[in-house]
Protein backbone atom coordinates (compact mmCIF):
# COMPACT_ATOMS: atom_id res chain seq x y z
CA UNK A 1 0.00 0.00 0.00
CA UNK A 2 0.91 3.39 -0.97
CA UNK A 3 0.33 7.01 0.93
CA UNK A 4 0.03 9.75 -1.96
CA UNK A 5 -0.58 13.07 -1.10
CA UNK A 6 -2.73 15.90 -3.65
CA UNK A 7 -1.65 19.25 -3.66
CA UNK A 8 -2.19 22.25 -5.31
CA UNK A 9 -0.19 25.97 -5.98
CA UNK A 10 -1.62 28.97 -7.74
CA UNK A 11 -5.09 28.37 -6.66
CA UNK A 12 -5.22 32.09 -5.00
CA UNK A 13 -3.79 34.18 -7.65
CA UNK A 14 -5.83 35.48 -10.78
CA UNK A 15 -2.80 35.07 -12.68
CA UNK A 16 -0.97 31.82 -14.08
CA UNK A 17 -1.73 28.34 -14.14
CA UNK A 18 -2.99 26.29 -11.34
CA UNK A 19 -0.35 23.38 -11.07
CA UNK A 20 -1.74 20.08 -9.18
CA UNK A 21 0.54 17.26 -8.03
CA UNK A 22 -0.07 13.88 -6.94
CA UNK A 23 3.21 12.66 -4.77
CA UNK A 24 4.05 9.45 -2.84
CA UNK A 25 7.20 10.04 -0.26
CA UNK A 26 8.18 6.60 -0.19
CA UNK A 27 9.09 5.64 -2.61
CA UNK A 28 9.45 9.07 -4.31
CA UNK A 29 7.30 9.82 -6.86
CA UNK A 30 6.19 12.92 -8.32
CA UNK A 31 3.26 13.67 -10.79
CA UNK A 32 2.15 17.62 -11.70
CA UNK A 33 -0.31 18.91 -14.17
CA UNK A 34 -1.03 22.70 -14.70
CA UNK A 35 -4.71 23.59 -14.85
CA UNK A 36 -5.73 25.61 -18.55
CA UNK A 37 -6.05 29.15 -18.34
CA UNK A 38 -9.31 28.53 -20.10
CA UNK A 39 -11.41 26.32 -21.80
CA UNK A 40 -14.98 26.03 -23.69
CA UNK A 41 -16.34 22.59 -22.40
CA UNK A 42 -18.70 24.17 -19.92
CA UNK A 43 -17.14 22.05 -17.07
CA UNK A 44 -16.42 24.03 -13.71
CA UNK A 45 -13.29 24.57 -12.62
CA UNK A 46 -13.43 21.57 -9.98
CA UNK A 47 -14.51 19.37 -12.82
CA UNK A 48 -11.40 19.81 -14.74
CA UNK A 49 -9.36 19.64 -11.82
CA UNK A 50 -11.09 16.51 -11.34
CA UNK A 51 -9.88 14.59 -14.21
CA UNK A 52 -6.66 16.05 -14.11
CA UNK A 53 -6.03 14.41 -10.92
CA UNK A 54 -7.50 11.06 -12.25
CA UNK A 55 -5.10 11.72 -15.09
CA UNK A 56 -2.37 11.83 -12.73
CA UNK A 57 -3.28 8.86 -10.82
CA UNK A 58 -3.71 6.42 -13.73
CA UNK A 59 0.03 7.56 -14.25
CA UNK A 60 0.84 6.74 -11.26
CA UNK A 61 -1.25 3.22 -11.24
CA UNK A 62 -3.03 4.39 -7.72
CA UNK A 63 -5.13 1.38 -6.68
CA UNK A 64 -7.88 1.13 -4.05
CA UNK A 65 -5.51 -0.69 -1.35
CA UNK A 66 -3.41 2.65 -1.62
CA UNK A 67 -4.48 5.48 0.84
CA UNK A 68 -5.00 9.72 -0.47
CA UNK A 69 -3.80 12.88 1.83
CA UNK A 70 -5.34 15.61 -0.40
CA UNK A 71 -5.79 19.26 0.46
CA UNK A 72 -9.27 20.39 1.90
CA UNK A 73 -9.19 23.61 -0.48
CA UNK A 74 -12.46 23.82 -2.25
CA UNK A 75 -10.65 23.47 -5.95
CA UNK A 76 -10.38 19.45 -5.10
CA UNK A 77 -14.52 19.41 -3.98
CA UNK A 78 -15.21 17.77 -7.26
CA UNK A 79 -12.26 15.28 -6.75
CA UNK A 80 -13.15 14.53 -2.78
CA UNK A 81 -16.92 13.24 -4.14
CA UNK A 82 -15.32 11.26 -7.03
CA UNK A 83 -12.96 9.69 -3.88
CA UNK A 84 -16.35 9.04 -1.79
CA UNK A 85 -18.62 7.65 -4.43
CA UNK A 86 -15.82 5.21 -6.05
CA UNK A 87 -14.98 4.20 -2.17
CA UNK A 88 -11.54 4.88 -1.82
CA UNK A 89 -9.33 4.85 1.49
CA UNK A 90 -8.60 8.91 1.53
CA UNK A 91 -8.58 12.02 4.02
CA UNK A 92 -8.20 15.67 3.92
CA UNK A 93 -4.72 17.04 5.63
CA UNK A 94 -3.62 20.82 5.90
CA UNK A 95 -0.50 20.16 3.71
CA UNK A 96 3.01 20.15 3.87
CA UNK A 97 5.94 18.29 3.54
CA UNK A 98 7.33 17.45 -0.16
CA UNK A 99 3.74 17.36 -1.82
CA UNK A 100 3.48 21.29 -1.11
CA UNK A 101 7.17 22.23 -2.01
CA UNK A 102 6.82 20.31 -5.45
CA UNK A 103 4.09 22.35 -6.04
CA UNK A 104 5.04 25.64 -4.87
CA UNK A 105 8.17 24.70 -6.79
CA UNK A 106 6.20 24.47 -10.02
CA UNK A 107 4.54 27.43 -9.71
CA UNK A 108 7.07 30.08 -9.17
CA UNK A 109 9.12 27.79 -11.76
CA UNK A 110 6.10 29.08 -13.85
CA UNK A 111 6.17 32.82 -13.16
CA UNK A 112 9.72 33.03 -13.09
CA UNK A 113 10.01 31.65 -16.67
CA UNK A 114 7.05 33.97 -17.58
CA UNK A 115 9.86 37.28 -16.10
CA UNK A 116 8.27 37.47 -12.97
CA UNK A 117 11.05 39.40 -10.86
CA UNK A 118 13.57 36.53 -9.21
CA UNK A 119 13.68 38.72 -5.96
CA UNK A 120 10.14 38.73 -4.95
CA UNK A 121 9.47 35.13 -3.46
CA UNK A 122 6.77 33.90 -1.33
CA UNK A 123 7.58 34.33 2.16
CA UNK A 124 5.92 32.61 5.58
CA UNK A 125 3.16 31.68 3.02
CA UNK A 126 2.08 35.30 2.83
CA UNK A 127 -0.07 34.18 -0.20
CA UNK A 128 -2.43 37.37 -0.13
CA UNK A 129 0.68 39.78 -0.59
CA UNK A 130 2.43 37.46 -3.27
CA UNK A 131 -0.27 36.82 -5.45
CA UNK A 132 -1.00 40.62 -5.08
CA UNK A 133 2.56 41.12 -6.24
CA UNK A 134 2.05 38.86 -9.28
CA UNK A 135 -1.25 40.57 -10.46
CA UNK A 136 0.19 43.96 -10.10
CA UNK A 137 3.08 42.49 -12.23
CA UNK A 138 0.54 41.41 -14.85
CA UNK A 139 -1.61 44.40 -15.27
CA UNK A 140 1.38 47.04 -15.61
CA UNK A 141 1.73 45.33 -19.08
CA UNK A 142 -0.94 44.06 -21.36
CA UNK A 143 1.70 42.01 -22.96
CA UNK A 144 1.39 40.17 -20.20
CA UNK A 145 -2.32 40.07 -20.32
CA UNK A 146 -2.23 36.80 -21.99
CA UNK A 147 -1.16 34.84 -18.46
CA UNK A 148 -4.33 35.89 -16.43
CA UNK A 149 -7.18 33.50 -15.60
CA UNK A 150 -10.71 32.86 -17.47
CA UNK A 151 -12.30 33.93 -14.68
CA UNK A 152 -15.91 33.13 -16.03
CA UNK A 153 -15.26 30.09 -16.99
CA UNK A 154 -14.03 29.41 -13.06
CA UNK A 155 -17.33 31.23 -11.71
CA UNK A 156 -19.01 28.34 -9.65
CA UNK A 157 -22.60 27.56 -10.54
CA UNK A 158 -25.25 30.24 -9.48
CA UNK A 159 -26.95 26.82 -6.95
CA UNK A 160 -23.38 27.56 -5.01
CA UNK A 161 -24.90 30.93 -4.10
CA UNK A 162 -27.86 29.58 -2.52
CA UNK A 163 -27.69 27.60 0.67
CA UNK A 164 -30.30 26.12 3.19
CA UNK A 165 -30.11 27.01 6.23
CA UNK A 166 -31.83 28.36 9.48
CA UNK A 167 -32.84 31.21 9.74
CA UNK A 168 -30.91 33.69 12.56
CA UNK A 169 -32.86 35.15 15.21
CA UNK A 170 -34.43 38.49 12.88
CA UNK A 171 -37.65 37.94 10.42
CA UNK A 172 -36.74 38.17 7.34
CA UNK A 173 -38.64 39.41 3.92
CA UNK A 174 -38.46 36.53 1.23
CA UNK A 175 -37.44 38.02 -1.84
CA UNK A 176 -40.05 36.06 -3.86
CA UNK A 177 -43.38 35.94 -2.08
CA UNK A 178 -42.65 39.03 0.17
CA UNK A 179 -43.90 37.22 3.01
CA UNK A 180 -42.38 36.54 6.71
CA UNK A 181 -39.19 34.10 6.96
CA UNK A 182 -40.02 33.79 10.85
CA UNK A 183 -36.88 33.47 12.93
CA UNK A 184 -35.72 29.92 13.95
CA UNK A 185 -37.47 28.26 10.91
CA UNK A 186 -35.91 26.93 7.47
CA UNK A 187 -35.09 29.40 4.68
CA UNK A 188 -32.67 29.56 1.57
CA UNK A 189 -30.11 32.46 1.83
CA UNK A 190 -28.68 33.73 -1.34
CA UNK A 191 -25.33 35.78 -1.00
CA UNK A 192 -22.93 37.18 -3.74
CA UNK A 193 -20.99 39.98 -4.36
CA UNK A 194 -21.33 42.55 -7.22
CA UNK A 195 -18.98 45.57 -8.03
CA UNK A 196 -17.46 44.60 -4.58
CA UNK A 197 -21.25 45.18 -2.80
CA UNK A 198 -22.41 42.54 -0.98
CA UNK A 199 -25.80 41.27 -1.72
CA UNK A 200 -28.10 38.86 -0.02
CA UNK A 201 -31.69 37.94 -0.39
CA UNK A 202 -33.60 35.27 1.33
CA UNK A 203 -36.36 32.81 0.34
CA UNK A 204 -38.78 30.38 1.80
CA UNK A 205 -37.91 26.95 0.30
CA UNK A 206 -40.91 26.24 -1.89
CA UNK A 207 -39.94 30.26 -3.21
CA UNK A 208 -36.49 29.62 -3.71
CA UNK A 209 -35.28 30.38 -7.62
CA UNK A 210 -32.80 27.39 -8.01
CA UNK A 211 -32.12 24.47 -6.18
CA UNK A 212 -29.15 24.74 -3.83
CA UNK A 213 -26.40 22.89 -3.64
CA UNK A 214 -25.45 23.56 -0.11
CA UNK A 215 -27.54 22.72 2.16
CA UNK A 216 -26.51 23.22 6.11
CA UNK A 217 -30.20 22.94 7.80
CA UNK A 218 -30.53 20.78 10.78
CA UNK A 219 -34.05 19.34 11.77
CA UNK A 220 -34.92 17.93 14.76
CA UNK A 221 -38.57 17.03 16.35
CA UNK A 222 -39.26 16.73 19.66
CA UNK A 223 -42.58 15.70 21.41
CA UNK A 224 -44.41 18.90 24.04
CA UNK A 225 -47.20 19.17 25.59
CA UNK A 226 -48.21 16.06 24.18
CA UNK A 227 -47.68 17.18 20.60
CA UNK A 228 -44.40 16.09 18.00
CA UNK A 229 -42.99 19.57 16.74
CA UNK A 230 -40.40 19.74 14.58
CA UNK A 231 -37.83 22.81 14.58
CA UNK A 232 -34.06 23.48 13.92
CA UNK A 233 -30.72 22.63 15.42
CA UNK A 234 -28.69 25.97 15.56
CA UNK A 235 -26.16 27.85 18.19
CA UNK A 236 -28.01 29.13 20.94
CA UNK A 237 -28.33 33.12 21.21
CA UNK A 238 -27.34 35.63 24.04
CA UNK A 239 -30.17 34.83 27.22
CA UNK A 240 -31.66 31.56 26.07
CA UNK A 241 -33.00 29.47 28.44
CA UNK A 242 -34.14 25.88 28.22
CA UNK A 243 -37.94 25.50 28.12
CA UNK A 244 -37.34 22.54 30.52
CA UNK A 245 -34.80 22.73 32.62
CA UNK A 246 -35.12 26.78 32.55
CA UNK A 247 -31.44 26.58 32.98
CA UNK A 248 -29.54 29.63 31.26
CA UNK A 249 -27.48 28.09 27.76
CA UNK A 250 -24.35 29.28 26.66
CA UNK A 251 -23.99 31.14 23.32
CA UNK A 252 -22.53 28.26 20.74
CA UNK A 253 -24.10 25.60 22.00
CA UNK A 254 -26.47 23.65 19.98
CA UNK A 255 -30.39 24.06 20.94
CA UNK A 256 -33.56 22.89 19.67
CA UNK A 257 -35.71 26.30 18.44
CA UNK A 258 -39.40 25.75 17.12
CA UNK A 259 -42.82 26.70 17.32
CA UNK A 260 -45.99 25.28 19.22
CA UNK A 261 -49.15 27.36 18.69
CA UNK A 262 -47.62 30.24 17.57
CA UNK A 263 -45.25 30.84 19.92
CA UNK A 264 -40.83 30.29 19.64
CA UNK A 265 -39.46 27.79 22.56
CA UNK A 266 -36.19 26.49 22.37
CA UNK A 267 -34.26 23.94 24.88
CA UNK A 268 -31.04 21.30 25.10
CA UNK A 269 -32.27 18.86 22.39
CA UNK A 270 -31.55 16.39 25.46
CA UNK A 271 -33.91 17.93 27.67
CA UNK A 272 -36.67 17.63 25.68
CA UNK A 273 -36.50 14.43 23.67
CA UNK A 274 -36.65 13.23 27.21
CA UNK A 275 -39.93 15.61 28.69
CA UNK A 276 -42.55 13.20 27.40
CA UNK A 277 -43.80 10.54 25.19
CA UNK A 278 -44.03 10.41 21.60
CA UNK A 279 -48.14 10.19 20.89
CA UNK A 280 -49.32 11.67 17.94
CA UNK A 281 -48.02 13.49 14.39
CA UNK A 282 -45.31 15.23 13.58
CA UNK A 283 -46.44 18.92 13.05
CA UNK A 284 -43.77 21.48 11.24
CA UNK A 285 -43.92 25.01 12.11
CA UNK A 286 -46.82 26.89 10.45
CA UNK A 287 -44.30 30.19 10.97
CA UNK A 288 -42.11 29.29 8.14
CA UNK A 289 -44.53 30.76 5.66
CA UNK A 290 -46.39 32.92 7.99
Amino acid sequence: MKQWYVEDAGGGCRAFSEIVVLVSEEPREIYWSAIPLTWSNNFSLEEIVCQQVLDLMARAGVSKKDHLFVCSGNIFSGFHRWLNEHHYHWETVKMDGLAHEVAENIFSAQINEAGFPLDIQLVDRNYRNFYQAIESWVMENPARHCYLKDRQVRQKPVETRYVIKSNGSRTQKCDQCRGKIMPFTPVVEYRHRENGKRIRRFYHLSCSPVEPLKNRLSEHTVCRHNENVTGVLTGVRTGARCAVCNELMQPGETAFYGYQAGKLFCGHPGCLDGASPDPGPVRHPEASNA
